[in-house]
């Protein structure tokens, strides 16, 4: 099989390439050839990309990766073509998403549900020795600023009960993001949707840090996390202080050992199996 992947530079997809050639996928990285069996677009970010390689191999199926779809997108489009996407998405021999919550935003906002398939992304695990898993009394938001209706929530109840947050915003080095993990208290995604819910809060509860999330629909982190969450109303904001004041006051301890076996599943490898079986079911 021969596939082309068009992509950013990305932590969440660059792996792809090493662990398909494992395989004897021939794999071509942001070029075309006529003879792909697919183009797989890795990011809404490679749209123009994509076009471009569609009109010179129209004949060549695409597959979209679809990554996130919010409702936001559209008072806040953050410089994406959003309109260009969804034509790109209609045409896709299939669509791969990483949660229920993007396939639903798929179908409300381009019809093409049906095309949905979910593919759970990987989770890039650390390992840690237990004396570096701390408690250093802070609550930590690993998530970016993104304009979602519940963002502000976290700050608010951590000023109003005088307790320390630590948000990060996508900006420490591989070892601060690791410290910040591994010292926490426990972690929070305020968030009403999210696809995955930040793949930190997986790598964070991978060693036994507590996380809380919306029961929303939207909520991608549920497929995730399950029972293992804490949930909130999503829209409570009094019930969300309620969780995270109880859950500070209350932090639960948990066996690193234990929550580490969660996750047996989100490996690359088993990432890399599930696309290669859907390219054999389509070609």
């Amino acid at each position: 099989m021969k596939i082309s992947i068009l992509k950013p530079n990305s932590v969440n997809v660059d792996p792809w390439i090493p662990e398909l050639r494992k395989r004897n996928i021939q794999v071509l990285e942001n070029r075309v050839d006529k003879d792909c069996d697919f183009i797989i677009c890795a990011s809404h970010s490679q749209i123009n990309t994509l076009e471009y390689w569609h009109k010179i191999y129209p004949e060549v199926p695409i597959i979209n990766y679809n990554w996130d779809l919010y409702e936001w997108i559209w008072t806040s489009s953050r410089g994406y073509n959003w309109k260009k996407y969804g034509e790109y998405l209609k045409i896709s021999k299939e669509i791969w998403v990483p949660s229920e919550e993007v396939s639903m935003r798929s179908e409300e906002y381009f019809g093409v549900g049906d095309l949905c398939h979910t593919i759970h992304t990987f989770a890039r695990f650390f390992q840690a020795d237990d004396s570096q898993i701390l408690d250093k009394r802070y609550i930590y938001n690993p998530l970016r600023a993104i304009p979602d209706r519940n963002h502000g929530w976290l700050e608010k109840v951590c000023k109003t009960n005088n307790i320390p947050l630590f948000s990060s915003n996508h900006r420490l080095s591989e070892q601060e993001f690791q410290k910040s993990i591994l010292e926490c208290s426990f972690m929070v995604c305020e968030y009403y949707e999210a696809s995955t819910g930040g793949l930190t809060l997986l790598e964070g509860h991978y060693h036994g840090k507590p996380c809380i999330i919306s029961d929303s629909p939207y909520m991608g982190a549920k497929e995730y996390l399950g029972n293992n969450a804490i949930y909130f109303k999503h829209d409570d904001y009094k019930d969300f202080e309620r969780v995270v004041v109880d859950t500070w006051n209350n932090t639960p301890v948990l066996n690193p050992n234990k929550t580490k076996n969660i996750f047996n599943h989100l490996t690359i490898e088993n990432m890399v199996d599930k696309m290669i079986e859907r390219m054999e079911f389509l070609r």
